[in-house]
């Protein structure tokens, strides 16, 4: 007699370097500065700095366009 129970067994999924470049192209396209990028045991993780605004306030102190 067997205890066996239907939990599915934990995954291991590794980042795949093409993975990694779609992620750091994308975020430079949208400005992003990567401050820090962490491989550990075949994840990456992405630490971005300084994330502004592409688009100017809405309240712009009634500054005119020239």
């Amino acid at each position: 007699m067997t205890n066996a129970t239907n939990t599915p067994k934990p995954r291991q999924t590794r980042a795949s370097e093409a993975a990694l470049r779609k992620a750091l192209r994308a975020a430079r396209e949208e400005g992003l500065a990567v401050e820090r990028l962490c491989i550990t045991g075949g994840q990456y993780e992405i630490h971005f700095a300084g994330i502004g605004n592409k688009k100017p306030a809405a309240k712009d102190e009634g500054l005119e366009q020239w």
